[in-house]
């Protein structure tokens, strides 16, 4: 029975010597959101980048980053896949020190105060690390001119408009000159 116990013992050594350890508190990795705050006018879009660094002495698993966008007063429903199309990007192994970074473009949909953030997380640990809160202010600026669209509003109809009375005009014209009046019958 010892020399059981000590073969397992010592399986059991070699095993979790030769296997790589790996980064395992939420301390051991940092995630940081830039910029801290943003100001944007509805419809217009910005990019962020996110730091994700490991402070271990051991690689991470691989990791995934994952972005969220909240409504810290609950107002508005918030879809963050309204915002990005991505909301999850692979960062891979981290080796100790090692920082990668990310980005993302968001354009959001509806006015109002958001928080955005960002967790790190591994498939293969049930550990999560969190961002701080990026404050996102998005102004609902209403324009008679989006995009410099009025002059082509008021153009266009205005051109169809006018082609469609020169039209009109000719072909009274026309019929005044064949000697047809329109509504008019000939005695």
């Amino acid at each position: 029975m010892r020399t059981v116990f000590a073969l397992v013992v010592g399986i059991g050594a070699v095993l979790a010597h030769n296997a790589p350890a790996t980064a395992q508190t939420a301390d051991d990795l940092s995630v940081v959101v830039e910029p801290a705050a943003m100001r944007l006018v509805l419809g217009e879009n910005a990019d962020i980048s996110v730091s994700v660094s490991n402070h271990a002495d051991a690689p991470t698993s691989a990791l995934i980053v994952h972005l969220d966008i909240t409504d810290p007063l609950q107002s508005t429903s918030v879809d963050p896949e309204d915002w990005t199309s991505t909301l999850s990007k692979p960062v891979g192994v981290l080796g100790p020190g090692d920082t990668a970074v990310v980005t993302w473009n968001v354009q959001p949909i509806s006015p109002g105060t958001f928080w955005l953030y960002v967790v790190a997380l591994s498939p293969h640990t049930e550990i999560v690390s969190a961002s701080t809160v990026t404050r996102v202010d998005v102004d609902d600026e209403r324009s008679l001119n989006p995009d410099g669209i009025l002059p082509v509003a008021i153009a266009v109809p205005g051109i169809v408009g006018a082609l469609f009375l020169a039209q009109l005009t000719s072909t009274r014209r026309g019929r005044r000159r064949q000697g047809e009046t329109p509504g008019r019958s000939s005695r």
